[in-house]
């Protein structure tokens, strides 16, 4: 008989992880309108932290993002490509940060544009611009989330293309790579400066 291995977990981690875990479940039973996106989101990395923790002891720190190594060499080289008014070296900052800080079970990128502006050094209004450039090259989709009292199209939600790069459950991924399309990374001429 063989003995089986497992990995030592101390009790304050585990029980850290376990309540984090509850706070997390029932946080998904709140209908998303009832709690500001951004507070959704800076809550629900926050937990990841600490189900997902960035130590040594873990054996895939933070969680961990599959890439298509194709697909990462084709956005790597649409970026290169981009003329440099575009700020290549932004959106491939943009691109690294969007790989570092997505959300394990939906893929949604779990930094708001005020972060990603700090992030990059840039200012907030030109994340838009560097983001909407991913966008075109379809690495990542918008969405908009209506945050009640609030008047406007919401605030923009990001998502990186399950085609492009994804972390969480295979099966998942692979039911919404069928339905999104594959990123079509254009090569973009010049374009509108901040």
């Amino acid at each position: 008989m063989s003995a089986k291995v497992v990995r030592f977990i101390p009790q304050r981690d585990r029980i850290t992880r376990e309540a984090a875990a509850k706070l997390a479940e029932q946080l998904r039973l709140f209908p998303e309108d009832q709690v500001p996106a951004s507070a959704r989101a800076q809550l629900l990395n926050a937990l990841q932290r600490v189900t997902h923790p960035d130590t040594e002891h873990s054996i895939w720190p933070g969680g961990f993002s599959m890439l298509s190594r194709v697909q990462t060499a084709a956005v790597w080289d649409a970026i290169r490509a981009l003329p440099s008014d575009a700020r290549p070296n932004q959106v491939r900052h943009a691109f690294d940060l969007v790989l570092l800080n997505l959300r394990q079970d939906t893929g949604e990128v779990m930094l708001g544009r005020a972060e990603l502006a700090e992030k990059i050094g840039c200012a907030p209004r030109s994340v838009s611009t560097i983001m909407g450039t991913l966008e075109k090259m379809g690495v990542i989709r918008r969405e908009r989330r209506r945050i009640e009292g609030v008047q406007g199209r919401g605030e923009a939600v990001y998502f990186i293309n399950p085609n492009v790069a994804w972390n969480g459950s295979l099966e998942i991924r692979k039911e919404e790579a069928k339905h999104t399309p594959p990123p079509l990374l254009t090569l973009m001429q010049g374009g509108a400066g901040d």
